[in-house]
Order: structure tokens, then sequence, then C-alpha cells
């Protein structure tokens, strides 16, 4: 049983975490059922934090309640990828398009990341990727100056992370070099030309991301 964890508070963020990192990683694989005593057992925790975590995991699309059936992990479907990155494509592009005021330090944390990225990749530490990975994507949104979008794209990822495991493998090489095409038009101050970058790594992802899925038999619903 892990330690106790501290407060109220920190509790319910600890535990959906916790939770957050096995439903993307596929621990907790899409269409099983999200049992709150042993989510309380696995945290060392008791169940009043683990159920607020399990309305912020819904309310995130990673869990869905059934009537009389509990909390299931969501499926994922070729369907519902293609849904996401239609509206992710257009907003992050936007939200590159118009990030302001990156200064040098803004440049280097930006290819920090992507050096630690990299180290982690090659460490085959996928979660950590997968973090940084955010960490990259959300160093230019927050430049954009527009919380609303901010908050938006920030949903949406909650739900895109899980398809990323699915690419991690085969996308390595090709989206590090998308990941430097973006910040090298942003250290330029060409904010339209990292737009149309971003705008590229985004469908090409999704594009393998079909093919990827469908190798995997996860063309319909699961």
């Amino acid at each position: 049983m892990r330690k106790m964890l501290q407060s109220d508070d920190s509790s319910v963020q600890q535990v959906l975490a916790f939770a957050r990192a096995k439903i993307i990683n596929g621990e907790y694989p899409p269409n099983t059922k999200l049992l709150p005593k042993i989510l309380a057992e696995e945290c060392g925790t008791s169940l009043i934090p683990v159920r607020e975590a399990m309305r912020a995991l819904e309310s995130d699309g990673l869990v869905t309640f059934i009537h009389n059936r509990g909390a299931w992990i969501s499926p994922i479907s070729i369907d519902d990828l293609n849904d996401l990155y239609s509206v992710r494509i257009p907003l992050e592009m936007n939200a590159v398009e118009t990030a302001v005021d990156l200064t040098s330090e803004d440049i280097k944390k930006l290819h920090d990341i992507l050096d630690n990225a990299d180290a982690a990749m090659n460490s085959n530490n996928k979660a950590e990727v997968v973090k940084l990975n955010k960490d990259f994507h959300f160093a230019i949104y927050s430049h954009s100056k527009s919380p609303w979008r901010l908050r938006l794209i920030e949903t949406l990822w909650s739900h895109a992370e899980r398809y990323q495991r699915f690419s991690l493998d085969f996308r390595k090489d090709a989206a590090d070099r998308e990941h430097h095409d973006i910040v090298d038009c942003l250290a330029a101050h060409d904010n339209r030309g990292a737009a149309k970058a971003m705008g590229v790594h985004l469908k090409t992802t999704v594009e393998l991301l079909n093919e990827s899925l469908k190798k995997s038999n996860i063309s319909e619903v699961v």
C-alpha cells in the first residue's frame, strides 16, 4: 500500500495524477471497470478523494459513468481520434501563431525540453516522454495570452495523451525534427511559419496514429 496521502485537496490531486497516468499508459485499459475501493487501496487513501478524482477524470473524458454499472475507463477509437484532432489542430495552430514575447531564454527552455525528451526516449522512459512533450507544447501555448484557449487545449490534451503511446516508438525521429522546425521558426520570430509547422506536426501525427490503430485492430470502439 502506498503512503497515506497528506490532506483532502492534495489527496484528490495525487489520486487524480495516479489514475491519469495508469489510464494514459494503458495499465487501466479502455472499457475496464474502475473500482473505487481498489484505487483507494493503491493510493493509500479513503474513498472520499477517490470519488472526487473519478469525477474529475469523467470531466476530462477519461472515465465514463454508466447507470447502475459504475465507472468505466472510456473507450478509444479511430473516429474519436480523428474528431479529437480535428478540434485540436486549428486551436493549437492559432495558439502558436498568436504566441508573443518569447525571449531567448524561452527558446533555450524549448531546446532543453527537447533534449530531455530525447534522453528519456533513449532510456525507454515513455511516461517522461509524454510529460515532456506536453511541457514543450504548453511552453509555447502559454504565450498566446488566451486563458480560454489554453483551457480548451488542456482539456483536449487530457484525452489525446491516451493515443500517444501508440506512436512513441515509430514517431521519435520525425517528431523531433518537427519540434525543432517549430522552435527554429519561433526563434526567427516567424509565428506564421511556426503555426504551419505545428499543423504539419499534428496532421502527420494523426495520420500515423490512424495507421497504428488499424494495425492494432482498434478500428472500432474498444
